[in-house]
């Protein structure tokens, strides 16, 4: 993911948070990656993000780890929709952007419900 845009993605979640927020960015992690057949080790940055508050199933100070990886795969399958690719391309990410980027990264679990 472009540093530009993994920034701006983090900003937006840091500036328009509700009961999730940006605990950490610069983190970096091992996992298994399913490639080709076979397991492979990679070493990648996560964005971390915490619950201030009890919401839903997760108390507060609950913490998602979400690999970098992830975020490159719903950043791609969100540019099929008009509009968004040139916001990426720009960086200028809307918090529905940054919503739907975490909503499919986290494979449906987190919904940010960012305000201004």
């Amino acid at each position: 993911m472009k540093e530009v845009l993994y920034s701006q993605l983090a900003a937006t979640i840091h500036e328009c948070r509700t009961w999730v927020d940006v605990l950490d960015t610069d983190r970096e992690c091992n996992f298994m990656l399913h490639s080709g057949g076979g397991l492979h080790p990679i070493r990648c940055r996560v964005l971390s993000l915490v619950a201030r508050a009890a919401h839903g199933a997760y108390p507060k100070g609950h913490v998602w780890d979400i690999p970098e990886y992830r975020l490159d795969r719903a950043v791609n399958s969100l540019k099929r929709r008009p509009g968004f690719k040139e916001r990426c391309r720009l960086g200028t990410l809307s918090m529905q952007d940054a919503e739907d980027i975490i909503r499919l990264a986290s494979h449906k679990l987190i919904n940010l419900e960012l305000e201004l």
